[in-house]
């Protein structure tokens, strides 16, 4: 069955003060180097760009839903489908291939945090427990179809979520990297220009040994 892929550009850029999917990066919109990195890993008819091709919703949830929807008003059936922001440019064709090579109905890219993690009211917790999400992501198509069809008010933030809330299916997880930063505010971009052209010049290169980085899998509980 086929694979596809659900590019989140339909925000409105809050805390960039823009809609920064569409600024200018390196020659081109934003979202363009997530479209074109998944045409290449996919095939274009198994590519949408919510918020360019079809209208995107008010949160992000109703965004991927009416991108599930687009894909399923075509009769087809499909494999896993991949999340991806337009706001992380410099994902690479490697990491695409790699969520879909990965053996797992929910798998995310994920960082080990590097600070002191406190609560508000000034308990510390172990860093070492925690894990910051990274897209893109990837599921099988048709248990999140299913999820946000039961329950169209989803509201998160993240897919994984919407998968073990409604099944209890706990996520792979693989390393990411920098590459994956995510453009958020104004200030980020002088560092993504960076690390694009030492990605360009091959010095900074999250595609080398991309099969040797670590994975994490945890028992996942039956559907």
């Amino acid at each position: 069955m086929t694979n596809i892929a659900i590019v989140l550009a339909g925000g409105f850029g809050a805390r960039f003060g823009e809609r920064k999917q569409f600024v200018d990066f390196m020659g081109k919109p934003v979202y363009m180097h997530v479209y074109e990195k998944a045409v290449i890993a996919l095939g274009r008819e198994n590519v949408v760009v919510v918020g360019v091709d079809i209208p995107g919703g008010l949160t992000r949830s109703h965004s991927v839903i009416n991108g599930l929807k687009h894909f399923k008003q075509k009769g087809k059936k499909y494999n896993k489908v991949l999340i991806m922001e337009a706001a992380r440019p410099l994902v690479t064709i490697e990491q695409i291939r790699s969520l879909i090579d990965a053996n797992a109905p929910s798998v995310t890219f994920v960082q080990p945090l590097v600070n002191t993690i406190i609560k508000k009211d000034v308990e510390f917790v172990n860093r070492n427990d925690y894990f910051e999400l990274l897209t893109p992501q990837c599921f099988d198509f048709e248990l999140l179809y299913k999820a946000y069809s039961e329950k169209s008010d989803w509201d998160m933030t993240d897919e994984t979520r919407v998968i073990y809330e409604k099944y209890k299916i706990k996520p792979k997880f693989i390393e990411g990297g920098q590459n994956l930063t995510k453009l958020t505010y104004i200030k980020d971009l002088p560092y993504l220009e960076h690390l694009f052209r030492l990605q360009q010049e091959g010095v900074f290169n999250e595609n080398k040994n991309i099969n040797n980085r670590r994975e994490w899998q945890y028992s996942n509980c039956a559907r």
